[in-house]
């Protein structure tokens, strides 16, 4: 049976949907049709607005979109318990809590399988249909937008567990005996890594490099990249200690002006700690550079404050730096 409304057929006995058209009594079927009649208006929530789920006339909204400025509170416009004609209504509010992530609450009428929890999800979809108790019954489901790269800044190793930095040096007959061996750092923002070299040799066998990094991921607006190196205890004796020194740096970092425990930045130049030891025909003694990486600090750290936070990388070196050198016919003892 064609159901008609104002004497048109607007559903015609085979189920078809159509309006006649310029008044001529002639039906255009489906074609004539304008689907966003069928498409629930949306209504967008100011600050102050309730959820109106009804209303007294039994009409009201079904679709909704509110972007929190505030934490604000939902509830029912006009209050009061549900009428009949508003049972079974359903409505769908579209929920950005903003970059802020502002928290909505509702009022009593709301009803919740479990207490909402926003934690940190942005955008959420409010479900509810009118009870016949006279409350909502709702589902709260978030949208787990893709996020940035975690931040995070890697510890660095490598090489640090295989470099020799028990390093010895004996020498005998003529020439000038030495030993040494470091570690740079100097950050690499083009890569998002601190680069890390450290070397070590001896005047019989030259000087070995090799390099790691510390990478970072998600670190922006970086304001420092500092460094330190924490030994438990370091020390020179013998010749060629403190100014003598016949090397372009130590034998010790201090010598160089830089103090343990102390942070130094790496942002734009290297950092260089070096040890050495050197004697020659001169020397009255042996020479003997220690430094114990025995402290409770990590023995190298690395600091890079951003707007993320401010995170660190670490390694411990476990040997330490024992370097010996002599000068004379035999070879020398020495060592840890």
């Amino acid at each position: 049976m064609a159901i008609k409304i104002s004497g048109e057929t607007v559903i015609s006995d085979t189920k078809k949907i159509g309006r006649s058209s310029s008044g001529d009594g002639r039906l255009n079927w489906l074609e004539d049709v304008d689907f966003t009649d069928f498409h629930p208006a949306i209504e967008t929530l100011g600050a102050s607005d309730g959820i109106n789920i009804g209303g007294t006339a039994g009409g009201g909204t079904s679709l909704y979109s509110c972007t929190l400025t505030t934490n604000k509170n939902f509830y029912k416009a006009p209050a009061g318990s549900i009428g009949v004609s508003e049972y079974g209504h359903q409505v769908t509010v579209y929920l950005d809590r903003s970059a802020s992530l502002y928290t909505p609450t509702f009022s009593s009428q709301f009803k919740f399988t479990t207490t909402p929890s926003f934690g940190t999800d942005r955008y959420w979809t409010l479900s509810m249909v009118a009870w016949t108790d006279g409350n909502f019954r709702c589902t709260l489901v978030p949208f787990d937008e893709q996020s940035t790269p975690s931040s995070s800044f890697s510890n660095f190793g490598g090489p640090l567990g295989s470099l020799q930095w028990n390093n010895q040096d004996n020498s005998f007959g003529s020439g000038t005996p030495w030993a040494a061996a470091g570690i740079s750092f100097l950050h690499n923002p083009a890569n998002n890594r601190v680069t890390v070299v450290t070397s070590g040799g001896n005047s019989r066998e030259g000087t070995t490099q090799q390099t790691t990094y510390a990478n970072y991921t998600g670190l922006t607006s970086i304001t420092a990249v500092e460094v330190q190196y924490n030994p438990g205890s370091q020390s020179c004796t013998g010749s060629n200690c403190g100014s003598n020194s016949g090397q372009s740096y130590g034998p010790l970092p201090t010598d160089d002006g830089k103090a343990a425990g102390t942070y130094y930045s790496c942002a734009s130049s290297s950092v260089f700690f070096g040890w050495s030891s050197e004697v020659d025909v001169n020397s009255g003694t042996d020479s003997q550079t220690l430094a114990a990486f025995n402290s409770s600090d990590p023995d190298f750290k690395i600091k890079i404050v951003c707007a993320e936070g401010t995170f660190y990388s670490t390694t411990n070196v476990g040997t330490g730096v024992n370097l010996f050198t002599n000068y004379g016919p035999t070879a020398g003892i020495g060592g840890i």
